[in-house]
């Protein structure tokens, strides 16, 4: 189960996100534990689950069980605290994954959530983000893709951007919020495409907690 509430990044954590500002407004449920995999706790067990790549899903099937499982569980936490009147005022945009359209590790994760959790309402649930070719997930690696790397494979899919009117409001969807890389990356592409005054705020599943890094500093009498 994830918090009945959304929780704003403010002057008190942003500091943990070094790539948001001031002005951003991005909103979390619960908090990630890095470096602690599914151990971690309830909330790191669910982010565990939900990013089982594709290819391992497709191969075992208790591992796709919990994947749906973590799914439906994002999707109705959501649904909770979004509601309807919310749901239908914005367009609501997942973050790409780290892989292409056509790769066989390409997750629509977040897409599956939103259409699930916004089910029934009159929604603009919208890939406008895509990637243009595959990278390594950061969360796999100690070298964590550069923001220039980020941004040259992101883009717009104008196709998808004209089919119809935005709302009053993009919100950009993820399931982890660590530096704030992909979402100021994100929102960066957007902002070259669509109107200045359309606000553009982020949702996201949980944010990452960084182990204290003087947590084994030991001081002596």
């Amino acid at each position: 189960m994830l918090p009945d509430r959304l929780t704003l990044i403010d002057d008190t954590n942003r500091g943990d996100h070094p790539y948001l500002e001031p002005d951003d407004r991005c909103f979390y449920f619960g908090e990630y534990f890095a470096g602690k995999s599914y151990k971690g706790g309830p909330t790191n067990q669910l982010i565990f689950n939900f990013k089982c790549k594709p290819t391992v899903a497709a191969a075992n099937a208790g591992r796709a069980h919990y994947k749906n499982q973590a799914i439906q569980t994002i999707a109705n936490g959501m649904r909770r605290v979004i509601g309807q009147l919310n749901a239908e005022r914005f367009t609501w945009v997942p973050i790409p994954p780290s892989k292409a359209i056509g790769d066989p590790d390409y997750d629509d994760r977040l897409l599956r959530t939103l259409r699930l959790a916004l089910q029934g309402y009159n929604a603009d649930i919208r890939p406008l983000i895509r990637q243009t070719a595959s990278t390594p997930a950061d969360h796999e690696q100690e070298d964590r893709l550069t923001r220039d790397a980020l941004r040259a494979v992101l883009e717009v899919d104008m196709a998808i951007l004209q089919t119809a009117p935005l709302r009053d409001g993009i919100i950009l969807v993820d399931d982890v919020l660590n530096s704030g890389k992909h979402f100021k990356e994100s929102e960066r592409q957007l902002r070259r495409a669509i109107p200045d005054q359309v606000a553009i705020a982020g949702i996201f599943v949980a944010r990452c907690i960084h182990q204290n890094p003087l947590g084994d500093f030991q001081v002596t009498p």
